[in-house]
């Protein structure tokens, strides 16, 4: 009986078939696609957040505004509080919002904000609509009436429009329009 103490073991050389080169293939194709994705969202996330900052330095603006417009000796005219326009308002009749936001949008700061999806200023709209992409970066400002106590809803919310008086003191909401058409609430305050 002869017996071999040499156990030394077999190599195989396994080669890579066609299957595992496509399947090594296809992973860096996957790892690709997810790292460009990222990156793409990632960049119209910012946009979305310039967006919201664009939002918050209205808010900061109008409320610090609406602290004093309704003072005697107060800085800022056009958007001066108790000052009733006529029944049949234009959009340039003092005590309107038309002249209040013209004023804004020549003599503030708030004139050189731009809407980071198209690069032009921010404009306001009536409603975010989802399913038009000219709304992304867009500021809904509503004015917020209470309903009468006991209602289901405490507010309706309607369009600040340019012939709106301003004649009192206004809850508004302000949102922007994110990259899908829908809207964000920034913030409810005080005008």
């Amino acid at each position: 009986m002869s017996s071999s103490t040499d156990h030394s073991p077999e190599h195989q050389v396994l080669d890579a078939t066609g299957a595992d080169k496509f399947f090594i293939v296809f992973l860096l194709v996957v790892i690709a696609a997810v790292t460009w994705l990222g990156v793409v969202n990632y960049k119209e996330a910012i946009k979305v957040e310039a967006s919201k900052v664009n939002g918050e330095a209205w808010v900061s603006w109008l409320t610090e505004i609406g602290t004093t417009r309704f003072e005697a000796n107060t800085q800022l005219t056009a958007c001066k509080g108790g000052v009733k326009p006529p029944a049949d308002a234009k959009a340039d009749t003092p005590g309107t919002w038309g002249v209040c936001l013209a004023h804004i949008l020549a003599n503030t700061e708030l004139k050189d904000q731009i809407n980071p999806f198209f690069n032009v200023a921010p404009h306001f709209v009536a409603a975010c609509v989802p399913s038009d992409r000219t709304m992304m970066g867009a500021i809904l400002l509503e004015d917020l009436m209470p309903t009468p106590p006991g209602s289901a809803t405490p507010f309706v919310a309607s369009q600040l429009v340019e012939t709106d008086a301003i004649d009192y003191k206004m809850q508004l909401r302000l949102s922007v329009c994110d990259k899908g058409g829908y809207a964000i609430k920034v913030a409810e305050f005080e005008f």
